[in-house]
């Protein structure tokens, strides 16, 4: 590489290591990164414990308090002056609308917008505020080809466009892994068929859909009570919980579905794991239903080589190649869901497992941390104008 670049990563408020993976890859690197995180977020005792310097601003939680926001603004543009960065890098809305402008007036050279998913960007109000702002960015790495092709067409967008998924480290997903252990656990028979589900539960959002979560969960159940009155031997493993400080009623309403739709026999609510290459060793196929996704839940299966039936929603085609890795469905749609659930169920053991190889094939060349971050790397000199030396990862 060239000389060590100055780098700051502005996070949002939640907690998501995966936005950790290339900060300390680029850190053990020899570039300078710091993790920008607002006060009192969970994110800052991630980025502590992953080894990667942190400071903290008190960031505002609502677009209409216009005072916040200004003052929000007037933190980061000086934050940024104070740490002189070539590089700016900012993950999450409306976090990002405030870091892409104090970048811009704090005059740093290299202002990079990398958003984790489309649904933010499909509500109206977050989508008029990025057509309005997004021509600041020195350019946008879209982490899926549907966030490609949603830039495109933006209004007014003048920054480059460029492809760039989100890496992270492979090593943890041997398809190898034994999920005996996770059967006997949950009382699962070894000769059973398992679908596994890997998400947060997220309740409705009224202003996206106010009948549905986000992750589709409503929709896996309706399904699953088809799948399981042709397949009684059936299992569904339902991984995740609500985010931090939620009450945990969506989960129950989730249970009482169960209930309702007479498989609560059939559907294990695991809870948060953090196992989840045994989870998923345990499975036969995963379901992904969400009604919004970058590529979410389908990259892990398909590590493990488990094919991956999901919804034909944003960034998930890119690694759920219908009829080659797994299959698609439309959102929303519990039948299509449930047909193609037992479609796959119905290959042989053989069929399935190619699907899964050839999964783990395409997902290693596109997520692989080590490639990811050599690529970004280079975006980097080339948009600050400086020479690059190419070397291997350290």
């Amino acid at each position: 590489m060239g000389a060590p670049l100055t780098i700051l990563y502005v996070s949002g408020y939640g907690a998501h290591e995966w936005a950790l993976h290339t900060p300390r890859f680029l850190a053990r690197r020899g570039h300078r990164v710091t993790m920008v995180c607002p006060s009192e977020s969970p994110m800052e005792r991630l980025a502590r414990t992953a080894g990667i310097d942190v400071c903290t601003w008190q960031a505002p939680r609502r677009l209409k308090d216009v005072r916040a926001v200004s003052g929000a603004v007037g933190a980061l543009y000086r934050l940024f002056r104070r740490h002189n960065p070539d590089v700016v890098v900012y993950y999450a809305l409306p976090i990002s609308l405030w870091a892409r402008v104090a970048a811009r007036l704090a005059g740093v050279p290299v202002r990079l917008f990398k958003p984790p998913s489309l649904w933010d960007l499909e509500l109206r109000h977050y989508r008029l505020a990025e057509c309005a702002t997004a021509w600041m960015d020195s350019a946008i790495l879209a982490s899926s080809r549907a966030l490609v092709r949603y830039y495109q067409h933006t209004p007014v967008l003048r920054a480059t466009v460029i492809l760039s998924y989100y890496g992270f480290p492979l090593e943890r997903f041997n398809p190898s892994l034994d999920g005996a252990a996770v059967r006997r656990e949950y009382g699962i028979s070894p000769t059973a068929t398992v679908v596994t589900t890997v998400a947060h539960l997220i309740p409705p959002i009224r202003r996206f859909d106010p009948h549905y979560g986000i992750k589709g969960h409503e929709v896996l159940l309706r399904a699953a009570r088809d799948v399981v009155s042709r397949l009684p031997s059936t299992r569904f493993l339902i991984v995740g919980a609500e985010p931090e400080g939620a009450d945990g009623a969506y989960e129950a309403s989730l249970k009482q579905l169960a209930c309702v739709y007479g498989i609560e026999r059939h559907v294990i609510f695991t809870g948060k794991r953090t196992d989840i290459p045994s989870i998923l060793a345990a499975g036969d196929v995963a379901a992904v239903p969400s009604l919004s996704e970058n590529v979410g839940g389908a990259v892990e299966p398909l590590l493990m080589e488990r094919p991956v039936v999901a919804s034909a929603v944003g960034g998930l085609p890119d690694v759920v190649r219908d009829g080659e890795t797994g299959y698609l469905v439309p959102p929303r749609d519990p039948g299509a869901l449930a047909d193609a659930l037992l479609r796959m169920l119905a290959l042989p053991p053989a069929a399935r497992h190619a699907m899964g190889r050839r999964g783990r094939a395409i997902v290693q060349q596109l997520f692989d941390i080590q490639r990811v971050v050599c690529a970004e790397e280079r975006i980097f000199y080339r948009l600050r104008g400086k020479p690059l030396c190419v070397t291997s990862a350290s």
